[in-house]
């Protein structure tokens, strides 16, 4: 399914968030200051991730500038992997990982939350992530390469470099396994493995930080489906090890209704499924977003119609529902549409097509109506 692939994209561009670029962009956006709402309020914190619009310097300054004027939380999601062995050692990390690291949070505004998740799961979420080594992404090295989730080698390595990226970050929030509803999905054998995985680390983190909240997250399906029931009977088995349950959700792609370029048209319960999922737990949404124009991708046999003010609907219904459910949080995934981004670095990937035009701001920097949405959700004081 697409939804797997999804990382794969990811991982081979995530670079440019973290080091410097050469070349010009657009002008620099300016950032927008709420104004206060007096009787209104929220129950979420509302955010972004620094996904730049282009592979420049400029691109990617102002796209840290555009979200922490429109948000108070930042959400950075570590996705190439983990330096096994270092972290096993507690030795000294690859200088490609301390530059990545120094970069992001160097680009952080100290005001700001954060919302930090570290994928213990390869691109296909089928097995575990491969190695973070001084050149990105690599398969990992002896003895790694034959252990499994239930090694407490495994545990201990994933912990170690969860507790220094904690110490690094300061989250509010930390996710360690995004996503693991693919893997319950994908491979049931290493699910299996992968529950004690979830045991050993929680208590590892906690016995540190006994007061941060810890996350998995679920990539929503349609309710009422086959996966969608399969998820919840299996989530219930790491239930005990999760604080917080997030959930990405792009209705628009993933779920299987008719017409789904409208949001209109998505089930009733198409976000409300999750708290049965959840079985109590609080919930947040670390991933969303909604195309503002008509996307067709025909290797994949995907064509829907929708528009600027569509999109605005869906914002609507997303910020709403986040408030009757009294979410955490809420991550829009990219601010800015990537065009430049995708006719360049990207090579106009197929994959990649499907999110290129989810912006609450155009390729030339324009904003949507979804924006004001948004900024008037932002707006309201955070209960």
């Amino acid at each position: 399914m697409i939804m797997k692939r999804k990382l794969h994209w990811f991982i081979c561009v995530i670079v440019i968030l973290l080091t410097a670029c050469s070349g010009a962009s657009s002008d620099p956006v300016v950032e927008s200051t709420p104004t206060p709402t007096s009787s209104l309020t929220r129950s979420f914190y509302m955010g972004f991730t620094p996904w730049p619009y282009d592979a420049t310097v400029s691109a990617i300054s102002s796209t840290y500038s555009l979200i922490q004027g429109n948000g108070d939380i930042v959400s950075h999601h570590l996705m190439d992997g983990i330096p096994w062995e270092e972290s096993y050692a507690m030795t000294q990390l690859p200088n490609a990982i301390e530059d990545d690291i120094s970069s992001r949070t160097s680009q952080t505004e100290s005001n700001k939350v954060t919302y930090l998740a570290i994928e213990p799961l390869n691109t296909s979420r089928d097995d575990l992530a491969p190695n973070w080594g001084e050149n990105g992404k690599e398969p990992r090295p002896s003895p790694w390469d034959t252990r499994s989730f239930d090694d407490p080698e495994i545990a201990e390595a994933y912990s170690n470099f969860g507790l220094s990226m904690i110490d690094r970050f300061k989250p509010a929030y930390f996710n360690y396994a995004p996503e693991v509803s693919e893997l319950i999905l994908n491979d049931p054998v290493k699910f299996d493995q992968f529950v004690t995985f979830s045991e050993k680390v929680y208590q590892n983190i906690k016995r540190a930080h006994p007061d941060l909240p810890l996350m998995v997250s679920i990539a929503l399906k349609s309710p009422d489906s086959t996966d969608a029931a399969t998820i919840k009977t299996n989530f219930s088995r790491i239930s005990n090890f999760v604080d917080i349950v997030g959930i990405s959700v792009y209705p628009y792609a993933f779920y299987e209704h008719m017409d789904k370029g409208n949001p209109e048209n998505m089930p009733s319960n198409w976000i409300s499924q999750i708290s049965s999922i959840a079985g109590g737990k609080p919930v947040a949404i670390t991933e969303t977003g909604w195309i503002a124009e008509d996307l067709t991708v025909s290797s994949f046999g995907y064509s829907e119609q929708s528009n600027a003010s569509l999109q605005s609907d869906y914002v609507a219904a997303l910020l709403n529902n986040a408030n009757s459910l009294s979410m955490e949080f809420v991550i829009w995934f990219t601010i800015i549409d990537y065009d430049a981004l995708w006719n360049g670095l990207l090579g106009r990937d197929d994959l990649s097509k499907l999110w290129k035009d989810t912006g609450l701001y155009d390729e030339s920097l324009n904003s949507r109506p979804a924006f004001d949405v948004w900024k008037q959700y932002y707006s309201r004081d955070k209960n």
